[in-house]
C-alpha cells in the first residue's frame, strides 16, 4: 500500500515537472499580419501573399524588439533567414475586396532562434545608439515567508521551523541556481544580462568564497537577510556614466509541508534604472511540486533551488516585454519628441480618447488622415505614456489593444486597434 502511494506521488512530480518545464521552455511569440494583393482570390495569389506575411512578420517583430535595426543590413538578412525562424504560418481568412485579394494570417515566429541570429549579425537590441548595460541582483528575502519543516520533531506539520534549516545553509547554491536560470532564459530573448562575479574588481566586495555577488547575504550571527552596501554603493559608482538597468528578483515565499509534501516558491522581479530612479515591476510568480515521501533532506534542498529557479524562468516570459520597452526608449534621442499615432475603427471614439488625456502629457494633437496624432510633452516617455495613461483611457472605454499591435520604432509609436 505505502510503495503504490509513494509510486504515485512520484509520478505525479513527474507529470507537474514535464507540464511546468514543457511551458518553461517555450520560446515562440505569435505576429499578426494582414497583406494585399491585386488580383483575384487564387493559389498563385494565396502563394505571394503567403511569402508576403512572412517577411512582414519578420519585420514587424523586428520592430518590437529592436526598432534602431529595421533600417540597417540585418533586416534584409533576417528576412532572408526567415525559413529557420519561423516555426508556421496559418491563414485565419481571405477575401476579395476591390481589386484586391485581401488575407490575415498568423506567423508563429522561434524567439530563442530569431535573437541569436540578430546576436551573430550584431543588431541585438543592447547594441542600438545607446548601449545598455542589464545586472542581475537580489532583494533579500522575507524571513517571515519561508516556512520549511524539515525537522523530525515538527513532522505533524502544525509548527514551524525552529530558524531556517537548509536554506539559510545552502543560501548561496538558490542564489546561484536562481540567477542563472535567469540569465540562461534572458539569452533565450536575446536579452544579455551582467553577472557581477565576472568583473575582478567586485571580487573584493564577497562576503564568503562562494559569495555569488548579486548583493545579498545570509548573517549566520543575526540570523537574517542582509543587503551588501558597499556592493550597491559600488556598482552605482563604476555603472553611473552608462545606461544601466538593474533586474532584482526576490525570494517572495518559500514553503515545504512536510505532511502535505508540497514544495513551492514565489519568485518577484523588478526592474531599476539606475539612471533615472525609476523602478518598474514585473510582477511575482509561483511554481510546485509534490516530493515523494522519504526523500533525503538533500534532495529537499535540490527541489527548493529547482522550484526557485522554475518558477523565476516562467516570471521571465513577463519581464522580457518590461526589459525591451526600456531599452527602446534609451535609444530614442532626448532632444526630438515622441509621436504617438493611434489607428482606431471609430473617428468619433479617437475624438473621446483624445478628450480623457491628460493634457500635461501632451504637446499637440490632432485627428489626421484617420488617425490620432499625439506629440508628448517634453520629459514623458513613450512607455510610461503608452502603457501608463493611453492604455488605461482606451481599456476604460472597452478596447483592448494586444501586445503584437504597439510598435515601439524609435521616437513613433504606432498603435493599431
Amino acid at each position: 500500500m505505502v510503495n503504490n502511494i509513494l509510486q504515485k506521488l512520484t509520478i505525479l512530480s513527474a507529470v507537474l515537472i514535464l507540464i511546468l518545464t514543457a511551458s518553461i521552455g517555450n520560446a515562440y511569440e505569435d505576429v499578426g499580419v494582414s497583406v494585399s494583393i491585386k488580383g483575384n482570390v487564387n493559389y498563385a495569389n494565396k502563394k505571394k501573399a503567403n511569402l508576403l506575411a512572412e517577411k512582414q512578420a519578420i519585420i514587424s517583430y523586428l520592430k518590437r524588439i529592436n526598432p534602431s535595426a529595421v533600417k540597417k543590413a540585418c533586416a534584409k538578412q533576417l528576412v532572408d533567414s526567415r525559413a529557420l525562424l519561423i516555426r508556421n504560418i496559418s491563414r485565419k481568412s481571405v477575401s476579395k475586396i476591390g481589386d484586391y485579394m485581401e488575407a490575415s494570417y498568423v506567423v508563429c515566429i522561434d524567439d530563442k532562434k530569431f535573437n541569436n541570429r540578430l546576436e551573430e549579425l550584431g543588431c541585438d537590441a543592447q547594441t542600438g545608439v545607446t548601449k545598455v548595460t542589464i545586472l542581475i541582483m537580489e532583494e533579500p528575502p522575507t524571513k517571515a515567508n519561508i516556512s520549511m519543516i524539515l525537522n523530525p520533531e515538527d513532522s505533524t506539520g502544525v509548527r514551524k521551523l525552529r530558524g531556517l534549516g537548509p536554506f539559510a545553509v545552502f543560501y548561496t547554491s538558490y542564489q546561484r541556481s536562481i540567477r542563472d536560470t535567469i540569465i540562461s532564459k534572458a539569452n533565450q530573448e536575446g536579452i544579455k544580462l551582467t553577472s557581477l562575479d565576472k568583473f575582478e574588481e567586485f571580487q573584493k566586495m564577497k562576503r564568503s568564497n562562494d559569495d555569488p555577488l548579486v548583493g545579498v547575504y545570509f548573517d549566520v550571527d543575526s540570523e537574517d537577510f542582509v543587503i551588501n552596501k558597499s556592493l550597491l554603493k559600488f556598482v552605482r559608482s563604476r555603472f553611473a556614466a552608462q545606461t544601466t538597468i538593474v533586474l532584482y528578483y526576490r525570494i517572495k515565499s518559500l514553503y515545504f509541508d512536510q505532511v502535505t509534501r508540497e514544495l513551492k516558491a514565489d519568485i518577484a522581479i523588478s526592474l531599476y534604472n539606475l539612471n533615472s530612479g525609476e523602478t518598474k515591476s514585473v510582477g511575482s510568480q509561483d511554481f510546485m511540486v509534490i516530493v515523494p515521501e522519504g526523500q533525503a533532506s538533500v534532495a529537499i534542498r535540490d527541489g527548493l533551488a529547482e522550484v526557485a529557479s522554475n518558477a523565476a524562468s516562467l516570471l521571465m516570459n513577463k519581464a522580457k516585454e518590461q526589459i525591451r520597452r526600456i531599452i527602446t526608449t534609451t535609444q530614442i534621442p532626448k532632444t526630438q519628441p515622441v509621436i504617438v499615432t493611434v489607428h482606431l475603427n471609430s473617428k468619433r471614439t479617437m475624438y473621446k480618447v483624445k478628450k480623457n488625456l491628460k493634457p500635461d502629457m501632451i504637446s499637440h494633437s490632432e485627428i489626421k488622415d484617420g488617425s490620432l496624432i499625439l506629440n508628448l510633452a517634453k520629459g514623458i516617455q513613450a512607455d510610461d505614456f503608452v502603457y501608463g495613461e493611453l492604455l488605461d483611457v482606451l481599456e476604460g472605454m472597452g478596447i483592448k489593444i494586444p501586445e503584437s499591435n504597439i510598435r515601439l520604432n524609435g521616437q513613433e509609436v504606432i498603435i493599431q486597434q
